[in-house]
């Protein structure tokens, strides 16, 4: 999909919205902690961050769940939305012209209206294919959510003056599994959407819509350091525990 200026400018828009909201966090956090005499700053700021990242998260959700369950249309992506793009000369859906207009006028009153291909949006999709792309979305934002989880739970119990508390371990390591599984999952469901939604299309009796799946590696890269951050804080917590334990002994002795 190419992008025009104005989409340009939208995203460019929005990116900075985002900044804005970050900025508007950590300034936050920062007045925050100093109000309150915190001398864990850095603890204070990132642990505010994912905090806000979770609300985010759990935000996001809920918007992709209204867009692609609430409504109608899915924007073509991937390897389907280039096919498909590719091969408009042999679709039989109402589609695009030069100008952006339905070659065929969609009545509803005609009853339910076909789906329809206008500049990689698909308009009237089945409810399975939307399905398939929020579950793909879903998996995604859980995935980044259990990182944001993980280290709020650390910048938390490090704010305690436990940093090697189990929770912490465990917490990494669950993020570690749910990044693995989930990151790579997103991307596979996604596409094997997107393709569902490109076959509801009405095509040439000889054209299928390909299924192209790719997995990314990104995930396990991702996965293997946050188990190597559960192993540490792990073998922090048995250090803990054995100097706890001469402590004791030595106490003992006195």
């Amino acid at each position: 999909m190419q992008l025009t200026s104005t989409d340009l400018l939208q995203g460019l828009g929005w990116l900075a919205l985002w900044l804005a909201i970050t900025g508007v966090i950590v300034a936050f956090s920062i007045w925050r902690a100093r109000r309150r005499g915190s001398t864990t700053l850095a603890l204070d700021v990132t642990r505010n961050a994912s905090l806000a990242y979770l609300g985010v998260a759990a935000f996001g959700i809920v918007m992709s769940g209204l867009q692609r369950l609430g409504s109608g249309s899915i924007a073509l992506e991937g390897a389907a939305g280039q096919w498909v793009a590719e091969q408009q000369d042999a679709l039989h859906s109402p589609t695009c012209d030069a100008t952006g207009t339905f070659h065929v006028e969609l009545s509803p009153a005609q009853g339910p209206a076909p789906i329809s291909y206008c500049q990689n949006w698909l308009e009237n999709v089945p409810v399975g294919p939307r399905l398939t792309v929020y579950l793909g979305t879903l998996m995604g934002i859980l995935a980044s959510a259990a990182i944001a989880w993980a280290i709020y739970t650390a910048t938390r119990r490090a704010g305690m003056r436990d940093p090697f508390h189990p929770a912490v371990s465990r917490t990494f390591g669950f993020a570690s599994i749910a990044v693995m599984v989930g990151g790579a999952l997103s991307t596979l469901v996604t596409s094997i959407g997107m393709t569902l939604a490109a076959r509801s299309l009405k095509w040439e009796p000889e054209m299928t819509v390909p299924f192209e799946l790719s997995i990314p590696l990104w995930p396990f890269a991702v996965a293997v350091g946050l188990f190597a951050l559960s192993a540490i804080f792990r073998y922090g917590r048995q250090l803990q525990l054995e100097k706890e334990r001469l402590q004791r002994e030595t106490d003992g002795l006195v």
